[in-house]
């Protein structure tokens, strides 16, 4: 059983987060189970604490948390980090480049032209005789595409490819985005190919200032790209009425951990500039500008609720 001391040595969230992770072994005894009811009959703060902290453990992906058995000291610091590990597949790992959580860097290729990779992003450089591939694993990239070099017997495209298909490059600079549920094209100056990697015959061409979602079956309707589109490659992150979900979605990519929100918090709009290289401060900024709770539980997990 987690020793019960004063809460300044070990704080109640973190005693929640040690039951979290005992109750998940489907094998608890008998006895355990009667030392964690016992747990929670010491303080009425004991359930609520221990609710909000399963709560958030829940909505992490089920397959990565099923029957993990490990030992009865972990925390939830350790919880995310073999989440994360678990969630990152090889080619991740060993991919050409990448960028750690918080870090915006730009690449330039050997071609002339550049790609700028957002947090936690990592692609491969593949460049041949017959083209000129960034191959995004995770994340999203912005590329400033030069025209190929005169010694080439050929013109090579230039062709950034992930896991739901290929977006072409017709003319300079686009961006590539991929998320957990689907990818998005935003083009930023002349015109990009678009194609989904299970239907090749129905490739759509962007131009300036339009936007696409894919997946690796469909090409969704085209959509305007934000003014502020490209306002992440300079650390900002720019907001006309956007729901709060979005917000929060886009801070989570900079910051480590897990930031979770109710779905009343989530219909909130929020206009206005937050810091892309300092997601707690811009967490304050909400706070300061809309009615909501940041409930800190250890700095890894943060639950955002609606205040009435």
């Amino acid at each position: 059983m987690p020793e019960v001391t004063d809460h300044n040595t070990v704080s109640l969230s973190e005693q929640a987060a040690e039951w979290v992770v005992r109750l998940s072994d489907s094998q608890i005894s008998t006895e355990q189970q009667a030392d964690f009811e016992a747990w929670l009959a010491q303080d009425v703060r004991h359930r609520e604490a221990y609710e909000q902290i399963n709560r958030l453990w829940q909505s992490v992906t089920p397959e990565q948390r099923e029957k993990r058995r490990k030992p009865v000291g972990l925390l939830s610091g350790i919880i995310l980090l073999l989440i994360g590990f678990y969630c990152l597949p090889l080619s991740t790992w060993l991919a050409d480049e990448q960028t750690a959580t918080g870090e915006i860097r730009q690449v330039t290729l050997p071609d002339g032209s550049t790609i700028t990779l957002d947090s936690d992003s990592a692609a491969d450089v593949v460049f041949d005789v017959h083209a000129r591939r960034i191959i995004l694993h995770r994340g999203r990239v912005f590329a400033a595409v030069v025209p190929d070099a005169p010694d080439q017997d050929t013109h090579r495209p230039f062709i950034i490819e992930n896991r739901d298909g290929t977006a072409q490059a017709l003319g300079t600079r686009y961006i590539v985005e991929q998320t957990g549920r689907d990818s998005r094209v935003s083009v930023v100056e002349s015109s990009v190919s678009v194609t989904s990697r299970d239907r090749p015959d129905q490739a759509v061409t962007l131009h300036s200032g339009q936007s696409v979602r894919f997946d690796h079956e469909r090409i969704h309707a085209q959509e305007p790209i934000s003014p502020a589109a490209t306002s992440w490659i300079q650390g900002r992150l720019v907001y006309r009425n956007a729901p709060l979900s979005q917000v929060i979605d886009d801070l989570a990519r900079y910051r480590t951990g897990f930031l979770r929100i109710s779905e009343a918090a989530a219909q909130l709009h929020f206009t206005g500039v937050l810091p892309a290289d300092d997601p707690d401060t811009a967490l304050k900024i909400l706070q300061h500008a809309l009615p909501i709770g940041i409930n800190h539980y250890t700095r890894a997990l943060i639950w955002i609720d609606a205040q009435t």
